[in-house]
């Protein structure tokens, strides 16, 4: 069931770029005064406020007072304007009083959609490839846009990419056709380790290029022990897995840290899970 919103602003624009954009997470209701806000809040619940202070008959108290009273104890009111402090302290005990910029309206929408539908930062919506670039555009669905480089990939092979990337799993990656035959997949947190500094693993977090070599190393280790230990070639394990003898070396190597994919298919060619590769 989609959560309910109420956008109470004189903005038009808003309000319709919030039913416009957003239909797909939520129901949206719309006023453009505060005694029709009152009388809303008053006959149904709403998991979230969309509140504009610049209304001309704004009373901040009063408007507190009716939230407090409010049904939904897990309201959440996105104030695109300022509450005295005092108001704003007090509604805090019992709200979630979230403020936002007033404009671009961009950001409303994204902060928004950010509060309802968490996922979206971690869902791929559509993906470009330009190939005078060689970059990869991604937008996500929470309308955040990142640029990938190739040669970030290790998967991929170097050969002309073929046909457009495919968003699948729900979002969750693309994949990516090569003149060679070689298919790959590239997951959403691949892209936000390289683009995103807000992402927890963000690689440009201090501390985190250290820790990121430790562990390309300790893998490349454990990678290189299991295939000598059967009395593999690297030719042999690029064979098996289909991934290119030059990028098995560089994983050996301890360049980088291999993707996930790749993880799983060194594992289930050396009969062994993931986890025996990666542990510490």
């Amino acid at each position: 069931m989609k959560p309910s919103v109420l956008v109470a602003t004189q903005d038009s624009g808003l309000r319709t770029g919030i039913r416009t954009h957003l239909a797909d997470i939520c129901n949206v209701s719309s006023t453009s005064t505060v005694g029709n806000l009152l009388a809303a809040l008053s006959k149904k619940d709403y998991q979230a406020l969309v509140l504009d202070t610049r209304m001309p008959d704004f009373d901040g108290p009063s408007l507190l007072h009716a939230l407090r009273h409010h049904g939904d104890p897990n309201l959440i009111v996105l104030s695109t304007g300022a509450f005295e402090p005092t108001l704003v302290l007090g509604a805090q005990e019992i709200l979630r009083l979230v403020p936002i910029p007033l404009s671009p309206k961009s950001t409303i929408l994204r902060t928004l959609r950010a509060f309802l539908d968490p996922a979206s930062s971690r869902s791929m919506e559509n993906v470009r490839y330009q190939p005078n670039e060689g970059r990869f555009f991604i937008t996500f669905r929470n309308w955040k846009s990142y640029e990938i480089s190739r040669g970030l990939i290790e998967a991929d092979d170097g050969t002309p990419i073929v046909g457009e990337p495919e968003v699948i799993h729900g979002g969750e990656a693309f994949r990516v056709g090569q003149r060679s035959g070689n298919r790959y997949e590239v997951p959403w947190d691949f892209v936000l380790y390289h683009q995103e500094p807000s992402y927890p693993y963000y690689r440009g977090k201090p501390g985190q290029r250290e820790a990121e070599a430790n562990r390309a190393e300790r893998i490349a280790a454990r990678i290189r022990n299991e295939r000598q230990a059967r009395g593999w070639s690297l030719q042999s394990l690029a064979s098996v897995t289909g991934i290119q003898p030059p990028n098995l070396s560089r994983l050996e190597s301890g360049k980088h840290v291999p993707s996930l994919e790749t993880l799983e298919r060194i594992a289930g060619a050396l009969g062994m899970r993931v986890a025996g590769l990666i542990a510490q």
